[in-house]
């Protein structure tokens, strides 16, 4: 079974990674086909480590591809599941890492511009993303919507108590690792606050927060009907 996901989170479910030399030859054994694999010690976790920021802080998404080999499908114990109704809990762990990619996903042109125009008009901009601190304290910098501000992820954000989220959200400028339901929260906690507060989206997840929102944008035709919906 193969996985991709979030890097730093699925490089520390896997146990193992393929070996590949310093010369690149295929990590293939020619005689076997077999792929040569070695555990996960102390320096290959440092040099993962250093994979993910190297990509993130050149504003590139990162990606980690990983496997896990079962004797059948569905695994053993999972008989009566359906073939594609296997829970992800029973994959993604004691996994094999195969590699980390970087995907870059430019600015569009304008982007800056309109986020100076916000700027201009008295609108705070704030970001809410799945990616990386890093990534995202990269590209919220190309943006201009990072000027210094805090930077949070979403898990620590759902810690924190009423007081302490009413006291960091307004000058909370980036929320990465954030999920559906942080978005939600944190558009609540503004309105609490007294501000007007427009959201966009275009996923199934934006529903939440799209809906909570005084004004709701479902941007581009591809928008999810959940968004438009809301």
């Amino acid at each position: 079974a193969y996985v991709k996901g979030a890097s730093e989170i699925l490089t520390k479910l896997c146990r193992s990674h393929v070996i590949v030399d310093q010369h690149w030859d295929s990590p293939f054994n020619a005689e076997s086909d077999n792929v040569e694999v070695t555990e996960i010690d102390e320096f290959s976790e440092e040099n993962i480590s250093r994979t993910i920021v190297f990509y993130a802080n050149q504003t590139l998404r990162t990606v980690a591809l990983c496997y896990r080999d079962f004797p059948c499908w569905p695994p053993p114990g999972m008989q009566n599941i359906a073939f594609d109704d296997v829970p992800y809990d029973v994959i993604a762990r004691d996994m094999t890492l195969i590699g980390i990619v970087g995907i870059e996903d430019s600015l569009r042109d304008g982007v800056r511009e309109a986020v100076a125009d916000c700027h201009k008009a008295g609108v705070t901009v704030k970001m809410c993303t799945g990616d990386n601190v890093l990534t995202a304290r990269s590209i919220a910098t190309q943006c201009g919507i990072y000027t210094g501000g805090i930077i949070m992820e979403g898990p620590v954000f759902r810690q924190l108590d009423e007081s302490q989220m009413l006291k960091i959200v307004p000058r909370l400028q980036v929320l990465a690792r954030s999920l559906s339901e942080d978005k939600k929260i944190l558009v609540e906690k503004l309105r609490t606050l007294g501000e007007v507060v427009a959201v966009t989206g275009d996923g199934t997840n934006d529903g939440p927060a799209l809906k909570m929102a005084h004004v709701g944008f479902s941007m581009g035709i591809a928008g999810a009907e959940v968004a438009k919906e809301a």
